[in-house]
């Protein structure tokens, strides 16, 4: 039985269930060019560009790739154990799932197993931080659920307004910044034990 009453679980991809590294590495390390991204990543992260013409350059290098580089990308990236066993349970239970990212979307879907998938279409459609609770927010309306029984995890600052606008939260192996909102952190490699803190099942306690 869940500690809280939950029924709608929400997911950031980049850093959280892909442990340090982001969707668009990992498709330019798939495209033979990531010295691209990590350029791009840079001067956004001075300001020196914005989300936009990051996507516009991302999307530059690599579409002449086609569209399996997705695919070949996702395969090959490290992702957080216990998803699908995350999933699993959620399901079970009737809670609706969602994949929320500012990475492009046709990486995000290449993920099994979410209701409900939300990422950046390069380069017309870009999400930003403020887009997520947004996302949230029109799928709460849709579905008829209440802002206390969504949860979502998370691990960086792009995460902090969608934290700010839930009760439920948890920081996965996450920045400082991010942290301190939450309502739980967990560090670690398993991302079914990260649910445990909010959805606790039989096999969690005495861990």
């Amino acid at each position: 039985m869940s500690a809280v009453r939950i029924r709608l679980a929400v997911f950031d991809l980049d850093g959280t269930l892909l442990p340090r590294t982001t969707a668009c590495q990992q498709i330019a390390a798939a495209a033979g060019d990531p010295r691209t991204i990590d350029d791009l990543e840079r001067d956004y992260r001075a300001g020196l560009i914005d989300s936009t013409v990051f996507a516009e350059r991302a999307l530059r290098s690599w579409e002449h790739l086609g569209e399996d580089l997705y695919q070949r990308a996702f395969a090959a990236a490290p992702k957080i154990e216990g998803v699908e066993r995350a999933l699993a349970r959620l399901r079970a239970e009737g809670v609706v799932t969602c994949l929320v990212t500012m990475g492009p979307r046709q990486f995000a879907e290449c993920f099994p197993g979410f209701d409900h998938v939300h990422g950046s279409t390069y380069p017309t459609r870009i999400l930003n931080p403020e887009d997520k609770p947004t996302v949230v927010r029109e799928l709460q309306q849709r579905l008829g659920i209440d802002t206390d029984e969504v949860v979502a995890f998370g691990d960086s600052d792009s995460d902090f307004p969608l934290f700010s606008a839930l009760r439920h939260t948890v920081a996965v192996n996450s920045t400082p910044n991010l942290a301190a909102i939450a309502a739980h952190r967990y560090d670690g490699v398993d991302i079914d034990q990260a649910l445990d803190l909010v959805w606790p099942c039989p096999e969690a306690v005495g861990r």
